[in-house]
């Protein structure tokens, strides 16, 4: 495309020489599934994978060196819980109708902290305001957020 004198012209021959980079794939499977439900399943593979992704950065998973299968099978159990648990909170923000991403939640909810007061001999939890899209994560689960500031025993 080239801009003239206001005039937008579209370049046919540069049209015609990226056509070559349009992408097809082809599907084969043994299931029972029509062409549509098999074509939906492997588009939502990227979600699995963008997940998965986002779980490693998101909870700072690296390599970790296990030397038993139990502790192997243990570690494999806590990513595939937190990628079910993500994907459930997603489900939920979607119902409520938050336009915010899992990534961009996770990051205000990261921001939360709670301190530990003693004033006149009494102890108290006071936790920081929630900002940004943090309250939308409490919100979609039905969980009341914490008390801005609680006493404890």
């Amino acid at each position: 495309m080239s801009m003239q004198k206001a005039d937008v012209k579209i370049d046919q021959e540069k049209m015609a020489s990226e056509v070559k980079y349009d992408g097809k794939y082809v599907l084969r499977t043994n299931t029972k599934l029509t062409n549509r439900e098999v074509a939906q399943s492997y588009k939502l593979l990227w979600k699995v994978e963008r997940a998965f992704r986002e779980l490693k950065s998101g909870l700072d998973l690296r390599p970790i060196y296990h030397y038993t299968d139990t502790r192997v099978k243990g570690h494999i159990m806590i990513c595939f819980l937190a990628l079910v648990m993500e994907t459930a909170l997603c489900r939920k923000l979607k119902e409520i109708g938050s336009a915010f991403s899992y990534a961009e939640i996770l990051e205000d909810l990261k921001e939360i902290r709670a301190v530990e007061l003693t004033v006149e001999g009494k102890r108290f939890l006071a936790r920081t305001e929630m900002m940004g899209n943090a309250y939308d994560a409490f919100k979609a689960l039905k969980i009341r957020p914490p008390d801005l500031l609680k006493e404890i025993a």
